[in-house]
């Protein structure tokens, strides 16, 4: 049977260029998720710029986001030679810049991945798994996170996991478990994919994720010997250790996190916010 389309008009969030794009219509069927990431790469709405669409099951545009994150055109002699390895440009291709952001901001906070595969897609579980150990330090590798569905239809898959990502190899994104916005790894992406050797890419991925972890295990040392602490406090404080600029509340948010996903979720539930437990008192 012939797959159909639903035709949606799509404003480009950066510079308001107009274009009808097409959407199979077997993701608006299913009624599992509320919000559907369309991820529109540069050229398909306007040349310039690429961002998310956020569609809801009816078909309907609930938002946007920008991405900016620019990947260096290639020649089609060294993108032939990009296809056959994996390395951080290949997986884009496949996955697209914001699937890339979401599957790493998955295995650093250790939420498993399932993503329904086509029938050509070469790449195996154990591979995808083991890339997604290299850019962790070693003591947070082993967790296999990254699971592949055999099943490519969107309305028939069985996965209760509500604690999960979800997304296909066409660059949708069906469930994401956390609200975080993904600056992080958008930032550490952008640095990377600026440097042409792909080992290197690779080390610099790995000093970023671990200067951050260098952060979470400095706050898991002050939470295991205090009752609670506000975040104010924790934040002077882990900068003032590690001699570093002070975190943002973002990054905290961040370390929180992956202390409640990694560690310890009564853990994390010591770190408390000021201002929250006032206007609970109000």
């Amino acid at each position: 049977m012939a797959q159909s389309f639903k035709h949606i008009e799509v404003t480009c969030p950066n510079c308001g260029e107009i274009k009808v794009i097409r959407i199979p219509e077997a993701i608006f069927i299913q009624k599992k998720f509320g919000t559907i990431k369309i991820q529109i790469p540069i050229n398909a709405v306007c040349p310039r710029h690429q961002f998310i669409v956020f569609v809801d099951t009816k078909g309907i545009i609930r938002g946007y986001e920008k991405i900016d994150v620019q990947i260096v055109s290639l020649s089609h002699e060294t993108e032939s030679e990009v296809t056959r390895s994996i390395n951080l440009r290949s997986l884009i291709r496949i996955f697209g810049v914001y699937g890339i952001f979401s599957l790493i901001h998955a295995k650093i906070f250790n939420y498993p991945s399932y993503i329904l595969k086509e029938d050509n897609f070469e790449y195996s579980e154990d591979l995808l798994n083991v890339i997604g150990d290299n850019i962790l330090p070693e003591t947070y590798r082993g967790n296999k996170t990254i699971f592949l569905l055999e099943e490519s239809d969107i309305t028939k898959i069985k996965v209760k996991d509500k604690n999960a990502l979800i997304m296909d190899t066409h660059q949708h994104i069906f469930q994401t478990p956390w609200t975080t916005k993904l600056k992080f790894e958008e930032e550490i992406i952008k640095r990377a994919i600026e440097i042409i050797d792909e080992e290197e890419q690779l080390k610099l991925l790995q000093q970023d994720i671990i200067n951050f972890i260098k952060e979470v295990n400095y706050a898991i040392s002050i939470l295991e010997v205090v009752y609670e602490i506000y975040d104010i406090d924790l934040i002077i404080k882990v900068s003032k250790a590690l001699s570093i600029k002070k975190i943002s509340n973002y990054r905290l948010n961040l370390i929180k996190e992956f202390i409640t996903q990694n560690v310890s979720r009564k853990l994390a539930s010591k770190i408390k916010n000021r201002v929250g437990e006032f206007l609970s008192v109000i």
